[in-house]
């Protein structure tokens, strides 16, 4: 790392530190509310924080997937919502850096670097849910391009999204579901019969502020430049760069297990109760203390390793994905272990409205429902151990 790369790395995780206590703070008035987290967003943006991913060759910090991780756990101690949020921005600018062609990917990133853009993607489609390779939208093809037609979910971060990485299923007769799936790279629509609407406004027990609307895209006019890749390729690039998703996802999650920890810890130390003078003498908590401990640095050891080590799909697609599966699974699953262990340790003023950890407690939830979900991750990991593809047909006999 060169002295100049390595003191803007500084400054970025110094601003991500900073700015994880502001969105703290907002989160404590906004959370149960259930409001957008727009200005944690321009926050982003502003740092320069959203423009990490920006190729070198582009005057860009061109992030490394692992760096992205370690941001977004600092993020994610100071609001899960904004995390995830933003995790949704690094996986699409981050993985597709090297896979666009030249146009999309100029740009992409010079938005992104020029104008403060901020991309988000829905891809949950109605009826097919997170399923994202076989997508229930589809695209006709007309003269100038394609015409989009369907339902999303979850366009998480669609309020303050500049541009949308949009999926959609073409109707061309040759192309069989999976290999039918497209992808678009388009500015956000908007006004009146711009083609999408928001149709059922985002309310969620989890992760509230992040905004993840659900769309109706409507004769959605889409012109041919903005498909991202060839056709009939797109699952397979997509299945090629999961190990983004996965990290990122892993990172929010795990960044909320820290800062659960921390509160633990916090609200421990020199607090009296009418058993003890102080709560750190009892064997109990010592005991949840350490196995916290032991388990963050479990995940921590584990997602270091995947996002620096487990990069390359080489030869084996379905046998890569089912490896990027492992520290999405264990950490999603084991930050709901710590959670709770740091929820029993801080009592029950953690019941009270507006507590962090009665925060942290409903948003680490939704990890293990994040695509891919622990009923598929199992299926990829352990197929992909008995030298089963995953992806093979029919899947149970």
């Amino acid at each position: 790392m060169t002295d100049s790369r390595a003191q803007e790395w500084e400054r970025l995780e110094a601003t991500a530190r900073e700015l994880a206590e502001r969105f703290e703070k907002r989160a404590a008035e906004r959370y149960d509310a259930g409001e957008f987290a727009a200005e944690n967003i321009r926050d982003l943006v502003d740092s320069g924080i959203a423009a990490v991913n920006v190729p070198r060759d582009m005057g860009g910090f061109e992030a490394t997937l692992e760096e992205n991780t370690r941001l977004l756990r600092i993020i994610a101690g100071g609001c899960g919502s904004t995390a995830f949020t933003l995790a949704i921005h690094a996986v699409l600018t981050g993985s597709m850096r090297g896979d666009l062609s030249a146009a999309v990917r100029e740009r992409m990133f010079t938005a992104v670097r020029d104008e403060g853009a901020f991309v988000v993607g829905p891809f949950t489609d109605e009826g097919s849910g997170g399923n994202w390779v076989r997508p229930s939208t589809t695209a006709r093809r007309v003269p100038d391009g394609f015409v989009l037609d369907g339902t999303k979910h979850f366009a998480t971060g669609f309020d303050a999204a500049t541009h949308l990485v949009v999926t959609a299923g073409l109707d061309d007769d040759h192309l069989e579901p999976p290999f039918n799936l497209a992808a678009f790279f388009i500015e956000k629509p908007t006004g009146e019969g711009c083609g999408v609407e928001v149709v059922a406004p985002w309310s969620g027990f989890a992760l509230p502020l992040t905004g993840s609307h659900s769309l109706r895209l409507s004769g959605l006019s889409v012109p041919a430049e903005d498909s991202v890749f060839p056709d009939g390729l797109t699952p397979l690039f997509v299945m090629a760069r999961q190990q983004w998703g996965h990290y990122c996802f892993a990172a929010v999650f795990l960044g909320l297990a820290e800062r659960a920890y921390e509160l633990a810890i916090e609200r421990t130390r020199g607090r009296s109760t009418t058993a003890v003078s102080d709560l750190a003498r009892l064997p109990g908590i010592q005991f949840a203390v350490a196995r916290m401990r032991s388990s963050l640095a479990t995940m921590e050891a584990l997602l270091t390793e995947y996002a620096r080590h487990h990069l390359d799909p080489g030869e084996d697609l379905p046998a890569f994905v089912a490896d990027t599966c492992v520290p999405k699974y264990f950490i999603t699953n084991e930050a709901e272990h710590v959670v709770a262990t740091a929820f029993e340790v801080i009592g029950g003023s953690g019941i009270r409205e507006g507590s962090r950890i009665g925060q942290i407690w409903r948003d680490v939830k939704a990890g293990p429902l994040l695509p891919f979900t622990n009923d598929m991750a199992r299926e990829f990991i352990g197929k992909a151990t008995l030298g089963i593809s995953p992806v093979e047909t029919p899947r149970w006999v």
